[in-house]
């Protein structure tokens, strides 16, 4: 039961952690998307808005609705809105739009409350055309210099396009200008330099592509007579007077003029005493009566001088006052913030952009409030917000001596006219503070001219701070080292990134670098330091050298260039004609260029032989100039490609059949002398029984002849058996004189063995066995004992 009551209680810490309730303080991580980001939608239709928060200590929450219809107000009141009644959380849908309006996402949980930045619903329509809106029939028969034909607008959100006809036809003329009300918007058409040939039926159309109605006006019969057209010289008459128009920076605008006159008037732009010319954002058009300006931007706001010649005379003047509405941004600390108990809270939204339209005093920033889990901010005991001598807002507010109450979310809305935004700072209020842990980027490396940066992070709690310095002064923006030298932050809850930025940099801003974190706590400055080196070169030209390459037919071939230079050049390839040395450029599907630089054609053919140029070139990143080198590409066909092991093989083969072939001819060789030899064997047998059979026949006539001395004849010592069989021993004393072995010839046929073979035949030291050889041959045979061993 013990061991039970130990894990209940182990079981309720963590989910008390789990659910950042009685132990510890939860970190807020806060952020709402709302979708869209805005909108038009024609009156009287449906539009649904999403809202999704995102929270790191909350696990319920609650989606709620406001709408902000009126931002004539430094103060502005919400309306809140009754729940959907789809029942999807996070989701509002207007049905019928009526009004425009910003539309907000409140997000409440146990803990905190936010607003979205909300999104503008534009309600477009276009009431209902007057029935006699459109051009007046009428006959001219007196002289004049124009016709004003009239086109009533009616009510229209946003205004409408204005397109006059004549006779069906979209009609634009040089002696035809659409007048203007002092906000800029078309109305009128003015025909002037009247001829008989302006007659004709006129109508025009009016259209809100918003609210997707277009009206048609009911046509006018226009006819001048001869006696009304105009001749002679007539006087500037003023179409387009003064007029004040505004729109949001980056956004492309026309502002027009006009003047009818005879002869006609010329126009010419001015701004700031500056003459406009067409040239890139400027571009003149409608005979230059209209100044088309793309790109809009802050110092395009003021106002523009229009001037009318005539025949080179100035004979009036237009003043167009353009209003750029410049796009709400912060420069301010509206990010995540971890600071310590009993340290100040310093807010500040640092709101840029233009001011609200309907403030009447001087003002250079849009409006803006802070609020605290959705509670507006204001002066209190330990809260003050900032204020200018008008009344407004400044942007910044200061908590004193936060404490556990103040961690949460904190929302800084600036708006004007045209935006409204909202800023989201969860902030962290820890118990004690965590020591600084500081790193920076090592080196820094760029080329002269150009932009240069290295980092520095910094974290901790407080969030900490950071300064570069060089040769132990600080770094400050357009003073210290010089002008060109500028400080960015990114900042997250216990983090910061500081950059120091080097623009155009030049050689002599090269050196080391100091990065400071610190921050302060109960008065005291807690700090880190790391270095950095920046280096910024010169730039140099570009170096290349290529290298032959011999690939086989089928495979990968790698064509190799090595470049060098400051900064490092890009390589581009090209194959060389070689019939009038042009290039031909490579199909970006023949290879690809690698990271290396070097080119790669995965399946090579033969077509592909030849001579390929490496062009080399840093130019366009700051370097000086660019070079080439050349290279060949030798492709080996199919048909003679072998391998190493081939080769080995073929080589080892070549080896066996040489080692066999002489093994052959030794054999051979010893099989033809062996024939020969016993070819002669067979001859020099036949000679000596020839020989033994003549020296029988000669031994029988001397028996006959010398009878008394048959006895010392050493053949009739022999047996009979014996001497019946001559040749029989000739013929063993024939071969055993062949015998190559010596231990096989008795040693009385030792004089038999200097024969020699020449020439084919066999030579004889004795031309006849005398009767003592014999004899000792014979003795010989007797006893094989004697010449065995």
């Amino acid at each position: 039961m013990s061991r039970l009551r130990v894990f209940l209680v182990c079981l309720a810490l963590l989910g008390a952690v789990l659910s950042d309730t009685d132990i510890g303080i939860a970190i807020p991580r806060l952020r709402i998307t709302q979708q869209p980001a805005g909108g038009t939608v024609p009156r009287g239709e449906r539009f649904a808005f999403s809202c999704v928060a995102e929270t790191s200590t909350d696990k319920s929450i609650v989606y709620s609705w406001k709408r902000l219809t009126d931002l004539n107000s430094l103060k502005p009141t919400y309306e809140n809105l009754p729940t959907d009644e789809t029942g999807r959380e996070g989701e509002y849908i207007v049905y019928t739009a009526e009004t425009s309006a910003f539309y907000f996402c409140v997000v409440t949980s146990d803990r905190y409350q936010t607003t979205s930045n909300g999104a503008y619903l534009d309600v477009a329509f276009l009431e209902d055309m007057a029935v006699d809106g459109g051009p007046v029939s009428k006959v001219y028969d007196e002289p004049a210099l124009h016709v004003e034909l009239q086109c009533q607008v009616p009510n229209s959100n946003p205004y409408p396009k204005v397109t006059w006809f004549k006779q069906e036809v979209e009609y634009a003329a040089e002696n035809a200008i659409v007048s203007r009300d002092a906000n800029g918007n078309p109305s009128n058409l003015v025909v002037y330099d009247l001829t008989v040939a302006d007659s004709g039926l006129y109508h025009c159309e009016v259209e809100n592509e918003g609210a997707g109605v277009k009206h048609v006006s009911e046509p006018g019969n226009i006819q001048i007579k001869p006696d009304a057209e105009t001749k002679g010289k007539w006087g500037i008459y003023t179409v387009v007077g003064d007029y004040t128009v505004h729109e949001k920076e980056g956004t492309t605008i026309t502002l027009y003029a006009g003047a009818a006159s005879k002869p006609k008037v010329t126009y010419e732009w001015s701004l700031n005493d500056v003459e406009i010319l067409s040239d890139g954002r400027y571009q003149k058009e409608d005979f230059g009566r209209s100044l088309v300006i793309s790109d809009l931007r802050g110092a395009d706001a003021g106002v523009y001088l229009v001037t009318y010649k005539q025949e080179g005379v100035v004979e009036g003047s237009l003043n167009i006052n353009l209003e750029v509405i410049v796009g709400i941004e912060s420069e301010g600390d509206v990010y995540d913030y971890a600071t310590v108990k009993g340290e100040d809270l310093n807010l500040d939204c640092g709101c840029v952009g233009s001011p609200p339209d309907w403030v009447l005093f001087a003002a250079t920033t849009p409006a803006t409030q802070w609020f605290f889990n959705g509670v507006l901010l204001e002066t209190s005991d330990n809260i003050v917000v900032m204020k200018d001598v008008n009344g407004k807002n400044t942007g910044k507010a200061l908590v004193r001596s936060v404490s556990d109450n103040e961690s949460g979310t904190y929302s800084c809305t600036c708006f004007n006219q045209a935006e409204f935004l909202t800023f989201i700072k969860n902030v962290y209020v820890a118990d004690e503070r965590e020591e600084i842990v500081v790193s920076s980027q090592e080196e820094g490396w760029g080329l002269v001219g150009s932009t240069v940066s290295i980092s520095c992070v910094a974290e901790g709690t407080p969030r900490p701070e950071i300064d570069w310095y060089k040769g132990g002064s600080k770094v400050v923006e357009g003073v210290f080292p010089r002008d060109g030298f500028r400080v960015e932050y990114e900042r997250e809850m216990f983090k910061t990134i500081g950059y120091l930025v080097v623009d155009e940099g030049k050689f002599t801003d090269s050196g080391v670098f100091e990065c400071k974190a610190f921050y302060n706590v109960n008065g005291w400055e807690y700090s880190e330091t790391s270095t950095s080196t920046l280096t910024i070169d010169k730039p140099t030209s570009s170096r290349i050298k290529c290298l032959d390459t011999v690939v086989e037919e089928g495979k990968a071939a790698t064509i190799i260039c090595a470049v060098s230079g400051v900064p490092l050049p890009l390589v581009t390839y090209t194959k060389v004609n070689e019939e009038d040395d042009s290039l031909i450029q490579l199909d970006p599907g023949h290879g690809t260029v690698n990271e290396r630089g070097y080119y790669i054609i995965k399946n090579v053919r033969m077509s592909d032989a030849g001579v390929y140029r490496g062009w080399a070139t840093n130019v366009d990143a700051g370097g000086l100039l660019g070079r080439y080198d050349t290279m060949n590409l030798y492709v080996t066909p199919l048909s003679t490609r072998m391998s190493m092991n081939a080769i080995i093989g073929v080589a080892v083969l070549i080896a066996f059949l040489l080692i066999g072939g002489l093994i052959v001819a030794i054999f051979f060789g010893r099989w033809r002398r062996e024939t020969l030899f016993k070819s002669e064997m067979k001859r020099l047998i036949k000679e000596r029984d020839d020989e033994v059979n003549e020296l029988q026949q000669k031994l029988q006539l001397r028996s006959m002849e010398h009878v008394t001395h048959a006895i010392g004849n050493p053949l009739h010592q022999l047996p009979e058996t014996r001497r019946q069989m001559p040749s029989f021993y000739a013929a063993n004393i024939a071969v055993m004189a062949a015998t190559p072995s010596a231990k096989f010839l008795p040693p009385s046929l030792a004089d038999l063995k200097k024969r020699k073979i020449l020439s084919g035949s066999v030579i004889h030291e004795r031309s006849t066995v005398s009767p003592s050889s014999v004899k000792t041959v014979l003795s010989d045979v007797e006893a094989p004992d004697h010449y065995g061993n």
